[in-house]
């Protein structure tokens, strides 16, 4: 699934500054439309959309999460593809696009009466520095969640690889990223997603917020993913998952 940032002027969107290897760089974040867990807790969507800084043309994308497989759910990962000449169409309207194509699927796994979850409060991000250098790894973050309190801090090591793109000196066509997220919480360890598994047209990941479900059986784990647009960035989620030991 692709994805991809947000903008401000004339349409609804928060602009930030992002510093990379290229520089500064304006940076435009996807607004957030819903988000949360079924009612038996076991899956999660997330719904946000953008618009394209030149063309203006907006772009939605939902993702519905089967937590246990940290997958997507048959049909239910989907993003909307309008040709330039789709400006005139409102960001609601191409959510609204989204929403109606999982309707059946939503109204069937129980998202149609979220619920938020406990958002977990960060204790420490520290930037690691002791990887080896054959590993090929770019840039690893640890951050650590207050999941009980007292109790063992739940910690989450995110590596990942880029391969820049030509015009930033790299032999890529475009820009691309892969990321694994390496769990660690009382004795347990899991890991996520896999360093050899590149996407395209992506620069950078980092690890925004957690999420513990109501009945604090499942974690979802929400990913800022950085992507080049034709001016600026654009910066969307990714959502990981898994159940608690």
């Amino acid at each position: 699934m692709k994805r991809s940032p947000l903008f401000a002027l004339p349409f609804a969107a928060a602009i930030i500054f992002l510093s990379n290897y290229q520089g500064l760089a304006t940076a435009f974040k996807a607004s957030h439309r819903m988000s949360g867990f079924s009612v038996d807790n076991s899956h999660y969507i997330y719904l946000e959309s953008y618009r394209n800084s030149v063309t203006e043309v907006p772009t939605a994308e939902i993702q519905i999460i089967n937590i246990e497989n940290n997958s997507c759910v048959r049909d239910g990962c989907l993003e909307t593809e309008y040709d330039r000449t789709a400006y005139s169409i409102t960001n609601q309207t191409a959510e609204n696009d989204l929403l109606n194509k999982t309707s059946t699927i939503r109204h069937d796994l129980g998202l149609n009466r979220l619920k938020v979850g406990i958002q977990l409060p960060i204790i420490k991000r520290k930037i690691n520095h002791d990887y080896p250098p054959s590993s090929g790894i770019n840039r690893s973050e640890t951050v650590s969640f207050r999941l009980n309190n007292p109790g063992e801090p739940l910690y989450i090591r995110l590596d990942q690889k880029h391969i820049p793109s030509a015009l930033s000196g790299g032999a890529s066509g475009a820009a691309r990223a892969s990321m694994r997220l390496v769990i660690n919480y009382n004795y347990y360890q899991l890991t996520l997603g896999d360093l050899n598994n590149y996407r395209d047209a992506v620069t950078n990941y980092a690890i925004r917020e957690v999420r513990l479900s109501p009945n604090r059986d499942n974690v979802v784990v929400l990913i800022d993913m950085t992507q080049p647009m034709e001016e600026g960035e654009i910066q969307t989620t990714f959502v990981q998952s898994f159940p608690l030991p």
